[in-house]
């Protein structure tokens, strides 16, 4: 009798055993699916953050085209401090998305925020004409260096949210 429980309890033990080995299984695949939904809306996040960076990126670079041009005399009578705006608009949420931009020794975004910066304070002050073309075609051409910075880490962050890297 003292045999038979002790089988039956062996037995059991030995059921409860695999029972628990294939919850734990379970567990781990639940807990490994829901790490890769969590890995994937955060990639999701940081996408659209990078578009909303690109798209205020474009918005400051077709304001400042006009300052590209060759004769200065054609922005007579433009208000350049309302074109100022949209760059603005965009060194903000730079500077907000900054962590994106991260180097081995250096901020790529705070480098270009700084320079950027000097450079706008610039061409808020100015008055002549000569001067406001001068400094925004200096905005322009350095918002155009920054565009494929933008690009490169806006497409890495795309391609890791579709290869769940």
């Amino acid at each position: 009798m003292i045999d038979a429980i002790s089988v039956i309890g062996s037995i059991a033990s030995i059921l409860g055993a695999i029972w628990a080995w294939k919850e734990a299984k379970k567990s781990k695949t639940a807990a490994q699916l829901a790490q890769r939904i969590k890995d994937q809306l955060i990639g999701h996040r940081k996408t659209s953050e990078l578009a909303e960076l690109q798209a205020l990126l474009g918005t400051a670079q077709k304001k400042f085209t006009k300052y590209g041009a060759s004769n200065p005399k054609a922005l007579a009578g433009i208000d350049h401090h309302a074109d100022s705006e949209s760059l603005l608009s965009f060194m903000h949420t730079l500077k907000s998305y900054n962590e994106y931009f991260e180097g081995e020794h250096e901020n790529v975004a705070d480098k270009f925020y700084d320079d950027i910066e000097k450079t706008l304070q610039l061409f808020r002050k100015s008055s002549s004409i000569n001067n406001i073309s001068e400094h925004g075609n200096s905005i322009l051409n350095k918002l155009a260096n920054f565009s494929p910075i933008l690009k490169r880490e806006f497409t890495s962050k795309k391609e890791s949210v579709v290869t769940g890297a």
